[in-house]
């Protein structure tokens, strides 16, 4: 099998070096946080995917397999990656819940699906590959590479989409953004070239592609060092924007905390089977729409999440020291409108059925 060193795909690897330097240089730092972490991991799957495109387009793989490992991980990987960079960026204090994990499962299974084929004698590999530089469309491994391309597509196509909203609202760092919204439609284009010239067995196409990603790496390089206060100022404009909108500008927040929980606690409120977010506002002397926002800002729950947690508390209280009572009279009296809601709300929160429960407390005694 003979092979030579292709030229046009120097910038390739010029662009894989750049992006594992600059990911070495944020987690490097001498207090790194949250955000540079996540950039750091963004670049270095940068580093993985364009290394593989010069790669690929060198033919490499099937000569040596282990050049393109972890190409497909990393390109399952670098889309969820950035959405959570991009949040940590303008939410730096939200916590993740953990079905948000979720957004790494493809990156899991072409991972192991990965290791696996590594672990395989050289002598499958080897013609395994060539087969599928030979004829791509007709190899299995074009379902992985179609997937992995929707997959990074689906992100950057919506986080351009809010790059391209943040354009209208931050005026003020206009100019950068334009480089943040040409990044992402780099990336885009860039995935999506080295996709079409693979699949299509079109060399010209695929090294454009990968020469794409490389200018994008640069275009970053030159970009974070020309702003270096650009995400900073970005933040710091949206955050003034949202106040400004804010229903609740004007608004005494710590009065409605202290007589929310004053309803909740000392009148129980919660257990009028009618309550709505109307009636509780107009108790407030607030909106419903202030109530809302109330409630998810300050307390991180929306209104019906608010009120079956003090149902549950109440229920789960009554179940276990008045056994007496039968679990219809305990639904309706904590505030439920249903013995169907009841059950649903109750198993959500405890993991039981609230007849489990009973039986658990009764037993424990």
């Amino acid at each position: 099998m003979t092979w030579s060193f292709k030229p046009t795909t120097l910038p390739i690897f010029f662009g894989s070096g750049l992006a594992l330097l600059i990911a070495l240089e944020q987690v490097t730092r001498k207090r790194p946080n949250r955000a540079n972490l996540l950039f750091s991991s963004v670049f270095l799957c940068c580093f993985v995917i364009i290394w593989g495109a010069g790669a690929v387009a060198n033919r490499l793989p099937p000569r040596e397999p282990w050049t393109i490992y972890l190409f497909f991980t990393a390109i399952c990987l670098v889309g969820p990656l950035y959405w959570f960079y991009f949040n940590a960026l303008l939410h730096p204090d939200k916590r993740h819940r953990l079905a948000e994990l979720l957004h790494f499962v493809p990156a899991l299974g072409a991972f192991l699906i990965e290791t696996g084929f590594q672990g395989m004698p050289a002598a499958f590999k080897k013609p395994w590959l060539a087969e599928m530089f030979d004829d791509p469309p007709r190899h299995v491994m074009t379902l992985l590479v179609i997937a992995g391309a929707l997959h990074a597509f689906s992100y950057l196509a919506y986080l351009l989409k809010k790059d391209l909203g943040l354009a209208w609202s931050a005026r003020e760092v206009k100019t950068e953004l334009r480089l943040l919204v040409v990044v992402n439609a780099l990336a885009i284009l860039g995935v999506m070239t080295l996709f079409v010239g693979f699949t299509l067995q079109i060399p010209f196409v695929f090294i454009t592609g990968g020469n794409v990603l490389a200018i994008l790496i640069t275009s970053v390089f030159l970009g974070y060092n020309r702003y270096p206060d650009f995400l900073q100022l970005l933040k710091t404009r949206i955050e003034k924007e949202r106040y400004e909108k804010s229903a609740l500008n004007g608004v005494d927040t710590e009065r409605v905390h202290g007589c929310l929980m004053e309803l909740v606690e000392k009148e129980r409120v919660y257990t009028e089977s009618e309550l709505n977010l109307k009636s509780l506002a107009d108790r407030l002397s607030i909106t419903p729409h202030q109530l809302s926002q109330f409630l998810n800002e300050r307390l991180g729950l929306d209104f019906r999440s608010f009120l079956n947690a003090y149902r549950v508390r109440d229920a789960k209280k009554s179940l276990a020291e008045e056994p007496e009572k039968n679990i219809l009279e305990i639904c309706y009296e904590v505030g439920f409108g249903s013995k169907s809601t009841f059950n649903s709300v109750f198993k959500k929160e405890t993991g039981l059925t609230p007849r489990e429960f009973r039986d658990a407390a009764l037993l424990s005694k």
